[in-house]
């Protein structure tokens, strides 16, 4: 094997390997979901998407600004693509089966919605107060 051929094989391995590792960012950052919660887990960014006839999913799962405020979730869009989920909604269930490391919470405002969530998250025992919250309330 002459000088040129090693220089073009290794040339090739350094640009596999650079692809590999650009396709696993890329990966990772899909499939961390960004997320905030501060200490009491009243405020948060989360994910939502609309339910639409038939309680199906409509469009996609959009990033929101979400407030607990009494009894009830104040939500606000954190970009122009969110605007038609904006408003206040009460926490009516959970999920029984939702994806792996996440809770998702089933909304009712102006609109039914969904909030996804990390289930390491503080808002979990929020929310989950809230649902139990409003059970009583309607028992």
């Amino acid at each position: 094997m002459s000088q040129c051929d090693t220089v073009t094989v290794i040339d090739a391995l350094v640009t596999i390997l650079a692809l590999a590792a650009c396709g696993g960012m890329l990966w990772l950052a899909n499939r961390i979901e960004p997320h905030y919660v501060s200490k009491d887990g009243s405020r948060m960014v989360a994910r939502m998407q609309g339910l639409g006839e038939f309680d199906l999913p409509e469009g996609r799962w959009r990033e929101m600004r979400v407030r607990v405020d009494g009894g009830r979730l104040m939500v606000s869009a954190r970009g122009a693509r969110g605007m038609s989920l904006r408003g206040f909604y009460s926490v009516v269930g959970k999920s029984p089966e939702p994806p792996a490391r996440r809770e998702v919470y089933v909304l009712s405002g102006q609109r039914k919605a969904l909030l996804r969530v990390p289930s390491s998250s503080k808002a979990v025992a929020v929310l989950d107060a809230m649902i139990t919250r409003s059970s009583r309330e309607t028992d």
